[in-house]
């Protein structure tokens, strides 16, 4: 029979205290940049998203264009679902749920795009004809979404027009 100190196999409290303090000082480091990164990645996601619809659309004029100098009948929609559907073919989605292009009303507070989800804004407003003629066009709209100003882009034939709205 042995008397002494039996082999100890756990932690010691202080050992399991400082690896405690450890995680959390590693915690509080890394989830705030963890955050960060995911906004990032989201503000991007929208970004491209207009980008993408503002080239699409003009590519889509430019080629209706052609079609109709060359006697084809003309391709492109007239009307919001229809470039809706162009722009939104891979059926994607908006960083924060839901699709990623939604029809506007050009209303401030609540029509331009979806500063909740980061969905684009899209609306198509057909030529008018008579004493005060109008061509048609396409806006579409950047929303306010996280730290991203509002911007709004005007397609009109050759002509695109982009332009700061709101900041956030």
């Amino acid at each position: 029979m042995t008397i002494g100190v039996a082999n100890s196999r756990g932690f010691s409290l202080f050992e399991l205290m400082i690896t405690v303090a450890v995680i959390g000082i590693i915690s509080a480091i890394a989830v705030p940049a963890y955050r960060s990164y995911i906004e990032t990645a989201n503000m991007t996601k929208v970004t491209a998203n207009f980008e993408e619809a503002v080239r699409l659309g003009r590519s889509t004029f430019t080629k209706d264009k052609t079609r109709i100098a060359i006697g084809l009948p003309a391709t492109a929609p007239n009307d919001t679902a229809g470039w809706i559907a162009i722009f939104d073919k891979s059926n994607t989605s908006a960083p924060g749920g839901g699709p990623a292009f939604i029809p506007s009303t050009n209303n401030k507070d609540t029509g331009r795009g979806d500063k909740v989800t980061g969905a684009i804004g899209v609306k198509w407003k057909a030529a008018k004809t008579g004493s005060n003629p109008k061509p048609a066009r396409l806006e579409l709209w950047r929303p306010l979404y996280l730290s991203l100003v509002e911007q709004r882009a005007r397609l009109e034939g050759d002509d695109i027009d982009v332009k700061i709205q709101r900041k956030p």
